[in-house]
């Protein structure tokens, strides 16, 4: 008998109608202290409030998904991640989306946020090669994970 759910279709739940669809390659792991020092690594202390919502792993990167509050794209947007990244890419539209780009020594990271009906999500990628975030996790590709 076959299964109901395949890997293709999987998709993590965000709130109302709205998921992020899972490659094959990617499962959804437990948000542990490590996970989230990695992600809070990102920001500086004060930064804006994103609470890590879900942890996406794949061998060869890592996707966090946060869902802000008390914040607008505009404010978010013209947040800089910590001053050690280099930003390479920015694009913006401001009421819906933005999309950016960093690189720092050894990871590629991209910020995607995008506004469903005022319910914002972050979606903040790191990988060590530059080649698979080029292709996994461009504007489009992002945009198009999310259904």
């Amino acid at each position: 008998m076959a299964s109901c759910t395949s890997k293709q279709d999987s998709s993590v739940h965000l709130f109302n109608n709205i998921s992020f669809k899972l490659n094959d390659n990617e499962e959804v792991v437990k948000i542990d202290s490590k996970k989230k020092e990695i992600f809070n690594s990102y920001f500086d202390k004060k930064a804006v409030q994103i609470p890590l919502f879900r942890c996406i792993k794949s061998d060869s990167y890592l996707i966090f998904v946060g869902i802000p509050y008390n914040t607008s794209i505009k404010e978010l947007s013209d947040y800089n991640l910590i001053h050690t990244l280099k930003q390479t890419y920015f694009e913006r539209d401001s009421a819906n989306y933005f999309y950016k780009t960093y690189c720092d020594k050894k990871d590629q990271i991209t910020i995607y946020t995008r506004n469903f009906s005022n319910n914002l999500v972050y979606v903040l990628t790191v990988s060590n090669s530059g080649k698979l975030s080029d292709s996994l996790f461009n504007l489009k590709e992002l945009s198009n994970r999310f259904k």
